[in-house]
């Protein structure tokens, strides 16, 4: 929770929507004032679009992953999966909503904004292709109101093509949508510990040793100097390489793939096992350490998970 909110503006009423996904060119089309989809775009597409003051509720989320970037000042309050952020907007502020994640909006004032909808296949297949992993593990995460560049130049690059409607249009945002797929796997995944396949392959040897050394004894006590001395290297040279190549220090890494862990056996069940059991099982020393790395790393609490 960001900030304290009306809940009178949250009044939109779910009870008669669908659960199922909504195609986001179907919501709310008439606050659209320019669109890329009669050009023909896949698998991204962009729409300016203005409204006023108002709400909306979709219980089965978005059939696309959303990238949105505010053209003016407004307010918006979202709800969504027990979250509720409150959030003044400013023009260039972006935000981010996953495909399939129920949402309830709510705004009193009027919004400027453009949308970006990029197809959750296409992600994947980035994801599959250009990282090496397992698309099905690959999960967007809630973003709201952060300053970010790269998207907001693909945002106004995007615009420009649908008001000039030149015929190379489509190659072009082609393009962009493979840039924009790699900036959102690289900087808002539940996996920040993702690596593109080139960068495992030119790693130093002894980054892929290091790396293989946390993933057999993550569960243990495991120190720096210990994967410093499976990777043969002083602890000092091997922090240095290590994050060179994969962009967190060893001591991040071994976090990560704690927290990971943790995250499999919750999402296989992991039986009747307590959260403080499953803590003690990935390494962590108590059930607060792992909550805490937890809803760092993935936004969500084990027990958030486990519901």
């Amino acid at each position: 929770m960001n900030a304290p909110y009306d809940r009178a503006l949250l009044n939109a009423d779910c009870a008669q929507r669908s659960t199922d996904p909504v195609d986001a060119a179907k919501v709310r089309p008439d606050s659209i004032r320019a669109s890329s989809r009669p050009l023909g775009w896949k698998p991204l597409n962009i729409e300016r679009r203005e409204l006023e003051p108002g709400g909306d509720c979709l219980p089965g989320g978005l059939t696309e992953h959303l990238i949105f970037v505010s053209l003016a000042d407004g307010h918006v309050i979202r709800e969504s999966g027990g979250d509720i952020t409150d959030k003044e907007l400013e023009a260039g502020l972006v935000s981010i909503h996953p495909s399939d994640t129920p949402v309830r909006w709510a705004w009193d004032t009027r919004l400027s904004f453009t949308m970006m909808s990029l197809e959750p296949e296409y992600l994947n297949k980035v994801a599959r292709e250009s990282f090496d992993f397992d698309p099905e593990q690959v999960r967007l995460k809630t973003v709201e109101g952060l300053r970010d560049p790269v998207i907001t130049g693909i945002a106004g690059a995007l615009m420009r093509e649908v008001m000039n409607g030149d015929a190379g249009s489509r190659l072009y945002a082609e393009s962009l949508a493979n840039l924009l797929a790699v900036h959102l796997l690289r900087n808002y995944t539940e996996h920040p510990e993702l690596v593109e396949a080139d960068k495992v392959t030119i790693a130093p040897r002894s980054v892929i040793q290091a790396m293989k050394y946390i993933h057999e004894n993550y569960p243990g006590d495991v120190s720096l100097a210990d994967i410093a001395g499976a990777a043969h290297l002083s602890s000092y040279h091997l922090t240095r390489v290590f994050k060179k190549a994969t962009g967190v220090s060893p001591h991040q890494y071994l976090v990560q793939v704690r927290v990971n862990s943790a995250r499999s056996l919750l999402s296989a069940g992991a039986g009747d096992r307590s959260l403080a059991e499953i803590a003690a099982a990935v390494g962590f020393a108590d059930q607060s350490h792992l909550t805490r790395h937890f809803k760092r790393m993935l936004g969500i609490t084990p027990k958030q998970l486990r519901q």
